[in-house]
């Protein structure tokens, strides 16, 4: 599926103005966050481009490199020293460097394996958005710390942080995590019903006229179930954008399992009913076939091809319907995104 999004909250670098302050110490200041701050925006450049759909293994190798600028960053902080005796900024500053390179090594390397599976069910794909809200507030937690750590040796030192850059960033991008949750909760519901839905076309494929019955009525519960779930949702900062899109997706799906599948599935136990005939037709001789007989093989033969013509208009224009609606549900998601992360 394509949209799985992930945003990952990441704190700015601070301008600094100065009162009164000791030069060394904004010196130390800078020597300790610089190395940070331009790893600190590339891994937020990955995270987006891991949340735009499975994009983890597209961009592997910009995970690999930021893995290896981590640990150069946290070799190079590791070697300054305290200053005049406070050690809690370069201490912030490496434990912060640690969970970003746990986080890519551990956390993103399991999210890369669930990738490649999360489209198999509802539960897994559960899991894999589920891990990467845990690596996003893991590394949240941790930008959290350091720029606490950061106001605490300004205020130690007389420093100024003029924060109001950073404020209006930092909160862009808490309002981008809440976006993902936001986004995440809708997706699910659509994806369920998605799923659901492929589950009866597999079904369809396999001829399997039971297993259809039960995955259609399945599906009709589980719409229903997201209409009534969608309709307890409050939009995002006046945005329905994606309540509108998945409703109308799951009305698609709805109308398909109580329209288009049974008319389908009409069409399969209308073929079973003239294999049935035909083989009894054909297996009485011509001098014992009965009127009876021959107007069963008729009438099967005549309902079996209005099935067929049916089922072609019903599946062509759902192909159509599906395609339309599952077009409309990215652009909203594009569009969500664009406008809140």
């Amino acid at each position: 599926m394509k949209h799985l999004k992930m945003l990952c909250a990441l704190s700015c670098a601070m301008f600094l103005a100065f009162t009164s302050y000791s030069q060394s110490s904004v010196e130390y200041m800078n020597s300790v966050l610089e190395p940070i701050a331009e790893l600190k925006k590339e891994t937020w450049n990955y995270m987006k481009a891991v949340t735009k759909g499975k994009g983890a293994r597209k961009v592997e190798g910009k995970r690999m490199e930021l893995i290896m600028g981590l640990k150069n960053a946290k070799r190079e902080v590791a070697k300054i020293s305290d200053y005049k005796g406070d050690d809690n900024l370069r201490t912030e500053a490496e434990e912060y460097l640690g969970m970003s390179i746990t986080v890519l090594e551990e956390d993103f390397g399991k999210i890369l394996d669930m990738e490649d599976i999360a489209e198999q069910s509802y539960d897994l794909m559960e899991a894999y958005l589920l891990a990467k809200e845990k690596a996003n507030d893991k590394l949240q937690a941790a930008g959290d710390e350091l720029d606490a750590a950061q106001r605490t040796f300004a205020d130690a030192n007389d420093i100024t942080l003029v924060e109001a850059e950073s404020d209006k960033t930092s909160e862009k991008i808490k309002k981008a995590g809440k976006a993902l949750r936001y986004y995440n909760e809708i997706y699910l519901i659509f994806f369920k019903v998605y799923k659901q839905e492929a589950y009866v076309i597999d079904a369809q494929n396999r001829q399997d006229v039971m297993a259809m019955e039960q995955n259609i009525n399945t599906l009709k519960a589980d719409a229903e179930a997201g209409l009534e779930k969608l309709a307890a949702l409050e939009a995002f900062d006046g945005d329905k954008t994606l309540i509108a899109a998945c409703k109308e997706a799951m009305e698609f799906y709805l109308d398909e399992a109580e329209n288009t599948f049974p008319a389908m599935l009409n069409f399969y136990l209308a073929k079973d009913n003239f294999d049935k005939a035909k083989e009894t037709f054909e297996a009485t001789k011509k001098k014992d076939r009965t009127q009876k007989v021959v107007d069963k093989y008729n009438n099967a033969g005549k309902k079996y091809n209005e099935a067929v013509g049916e089922f072609n208009k019903v599946n062509e224009s759902s192909n159509d319907e599906r395609g339309d609606t599952l077009k409309n549900w990215n652009k909203s998601v594009d569009k969500f995104f664009s406008n809140h992360a």
